[in-house]
């Protein structure tokens, strides 16, 4: 009965982690300019870069995009990217044992 709960587990786990890849692509496909973004615990960060409170003591922290020259990254721009994540929180609670600690970029250097 343990092995069947622990399969159970883990395909619920690979089943959350599958969901935050997908938002994370869409977050990218609808942000072209940005680049990348981190979710830290509240607690890690200096306020100069938490830019949005998640849930849980979680942050939007890091945010990074490509922009023209004189443009910096607006609040709202953060938030939207936040809601997305939000929106993830609340349909798949267990989603924020995978965020702590996190940096999604759109390609790896």
């Amino acid at each position: 009965m343990k092995a069947l709960h622990d399969s159970t587990q883990n395909l619920q786990g690979r089943s959350i982690a599958a969901d935050l890849a997908e938002r994370v692509a869409v977050v990218f496909e609808q942000h072209p300019m940005l680049c990348g973004f981190s979710v830290q615990e509240r607690s890690t960060l200096t306020t100069d870069r938490a830019v949005a409170q998640l849930r849980g003591g979680l942050c939007l922290a890091d945010v990074s995009a490509t922009t023209p020259p004189g443009f910096d990254v607006t609040q709202e721009f953060c938030n939207q990217i936040a809601y997305s994540l939000l929106e993830l929180i609340d349909e798949q609670p267990g989603v924020c044992d995978l965020l702590p600690g996190r940096t999604f970029a759109r390609t790896l250097h």
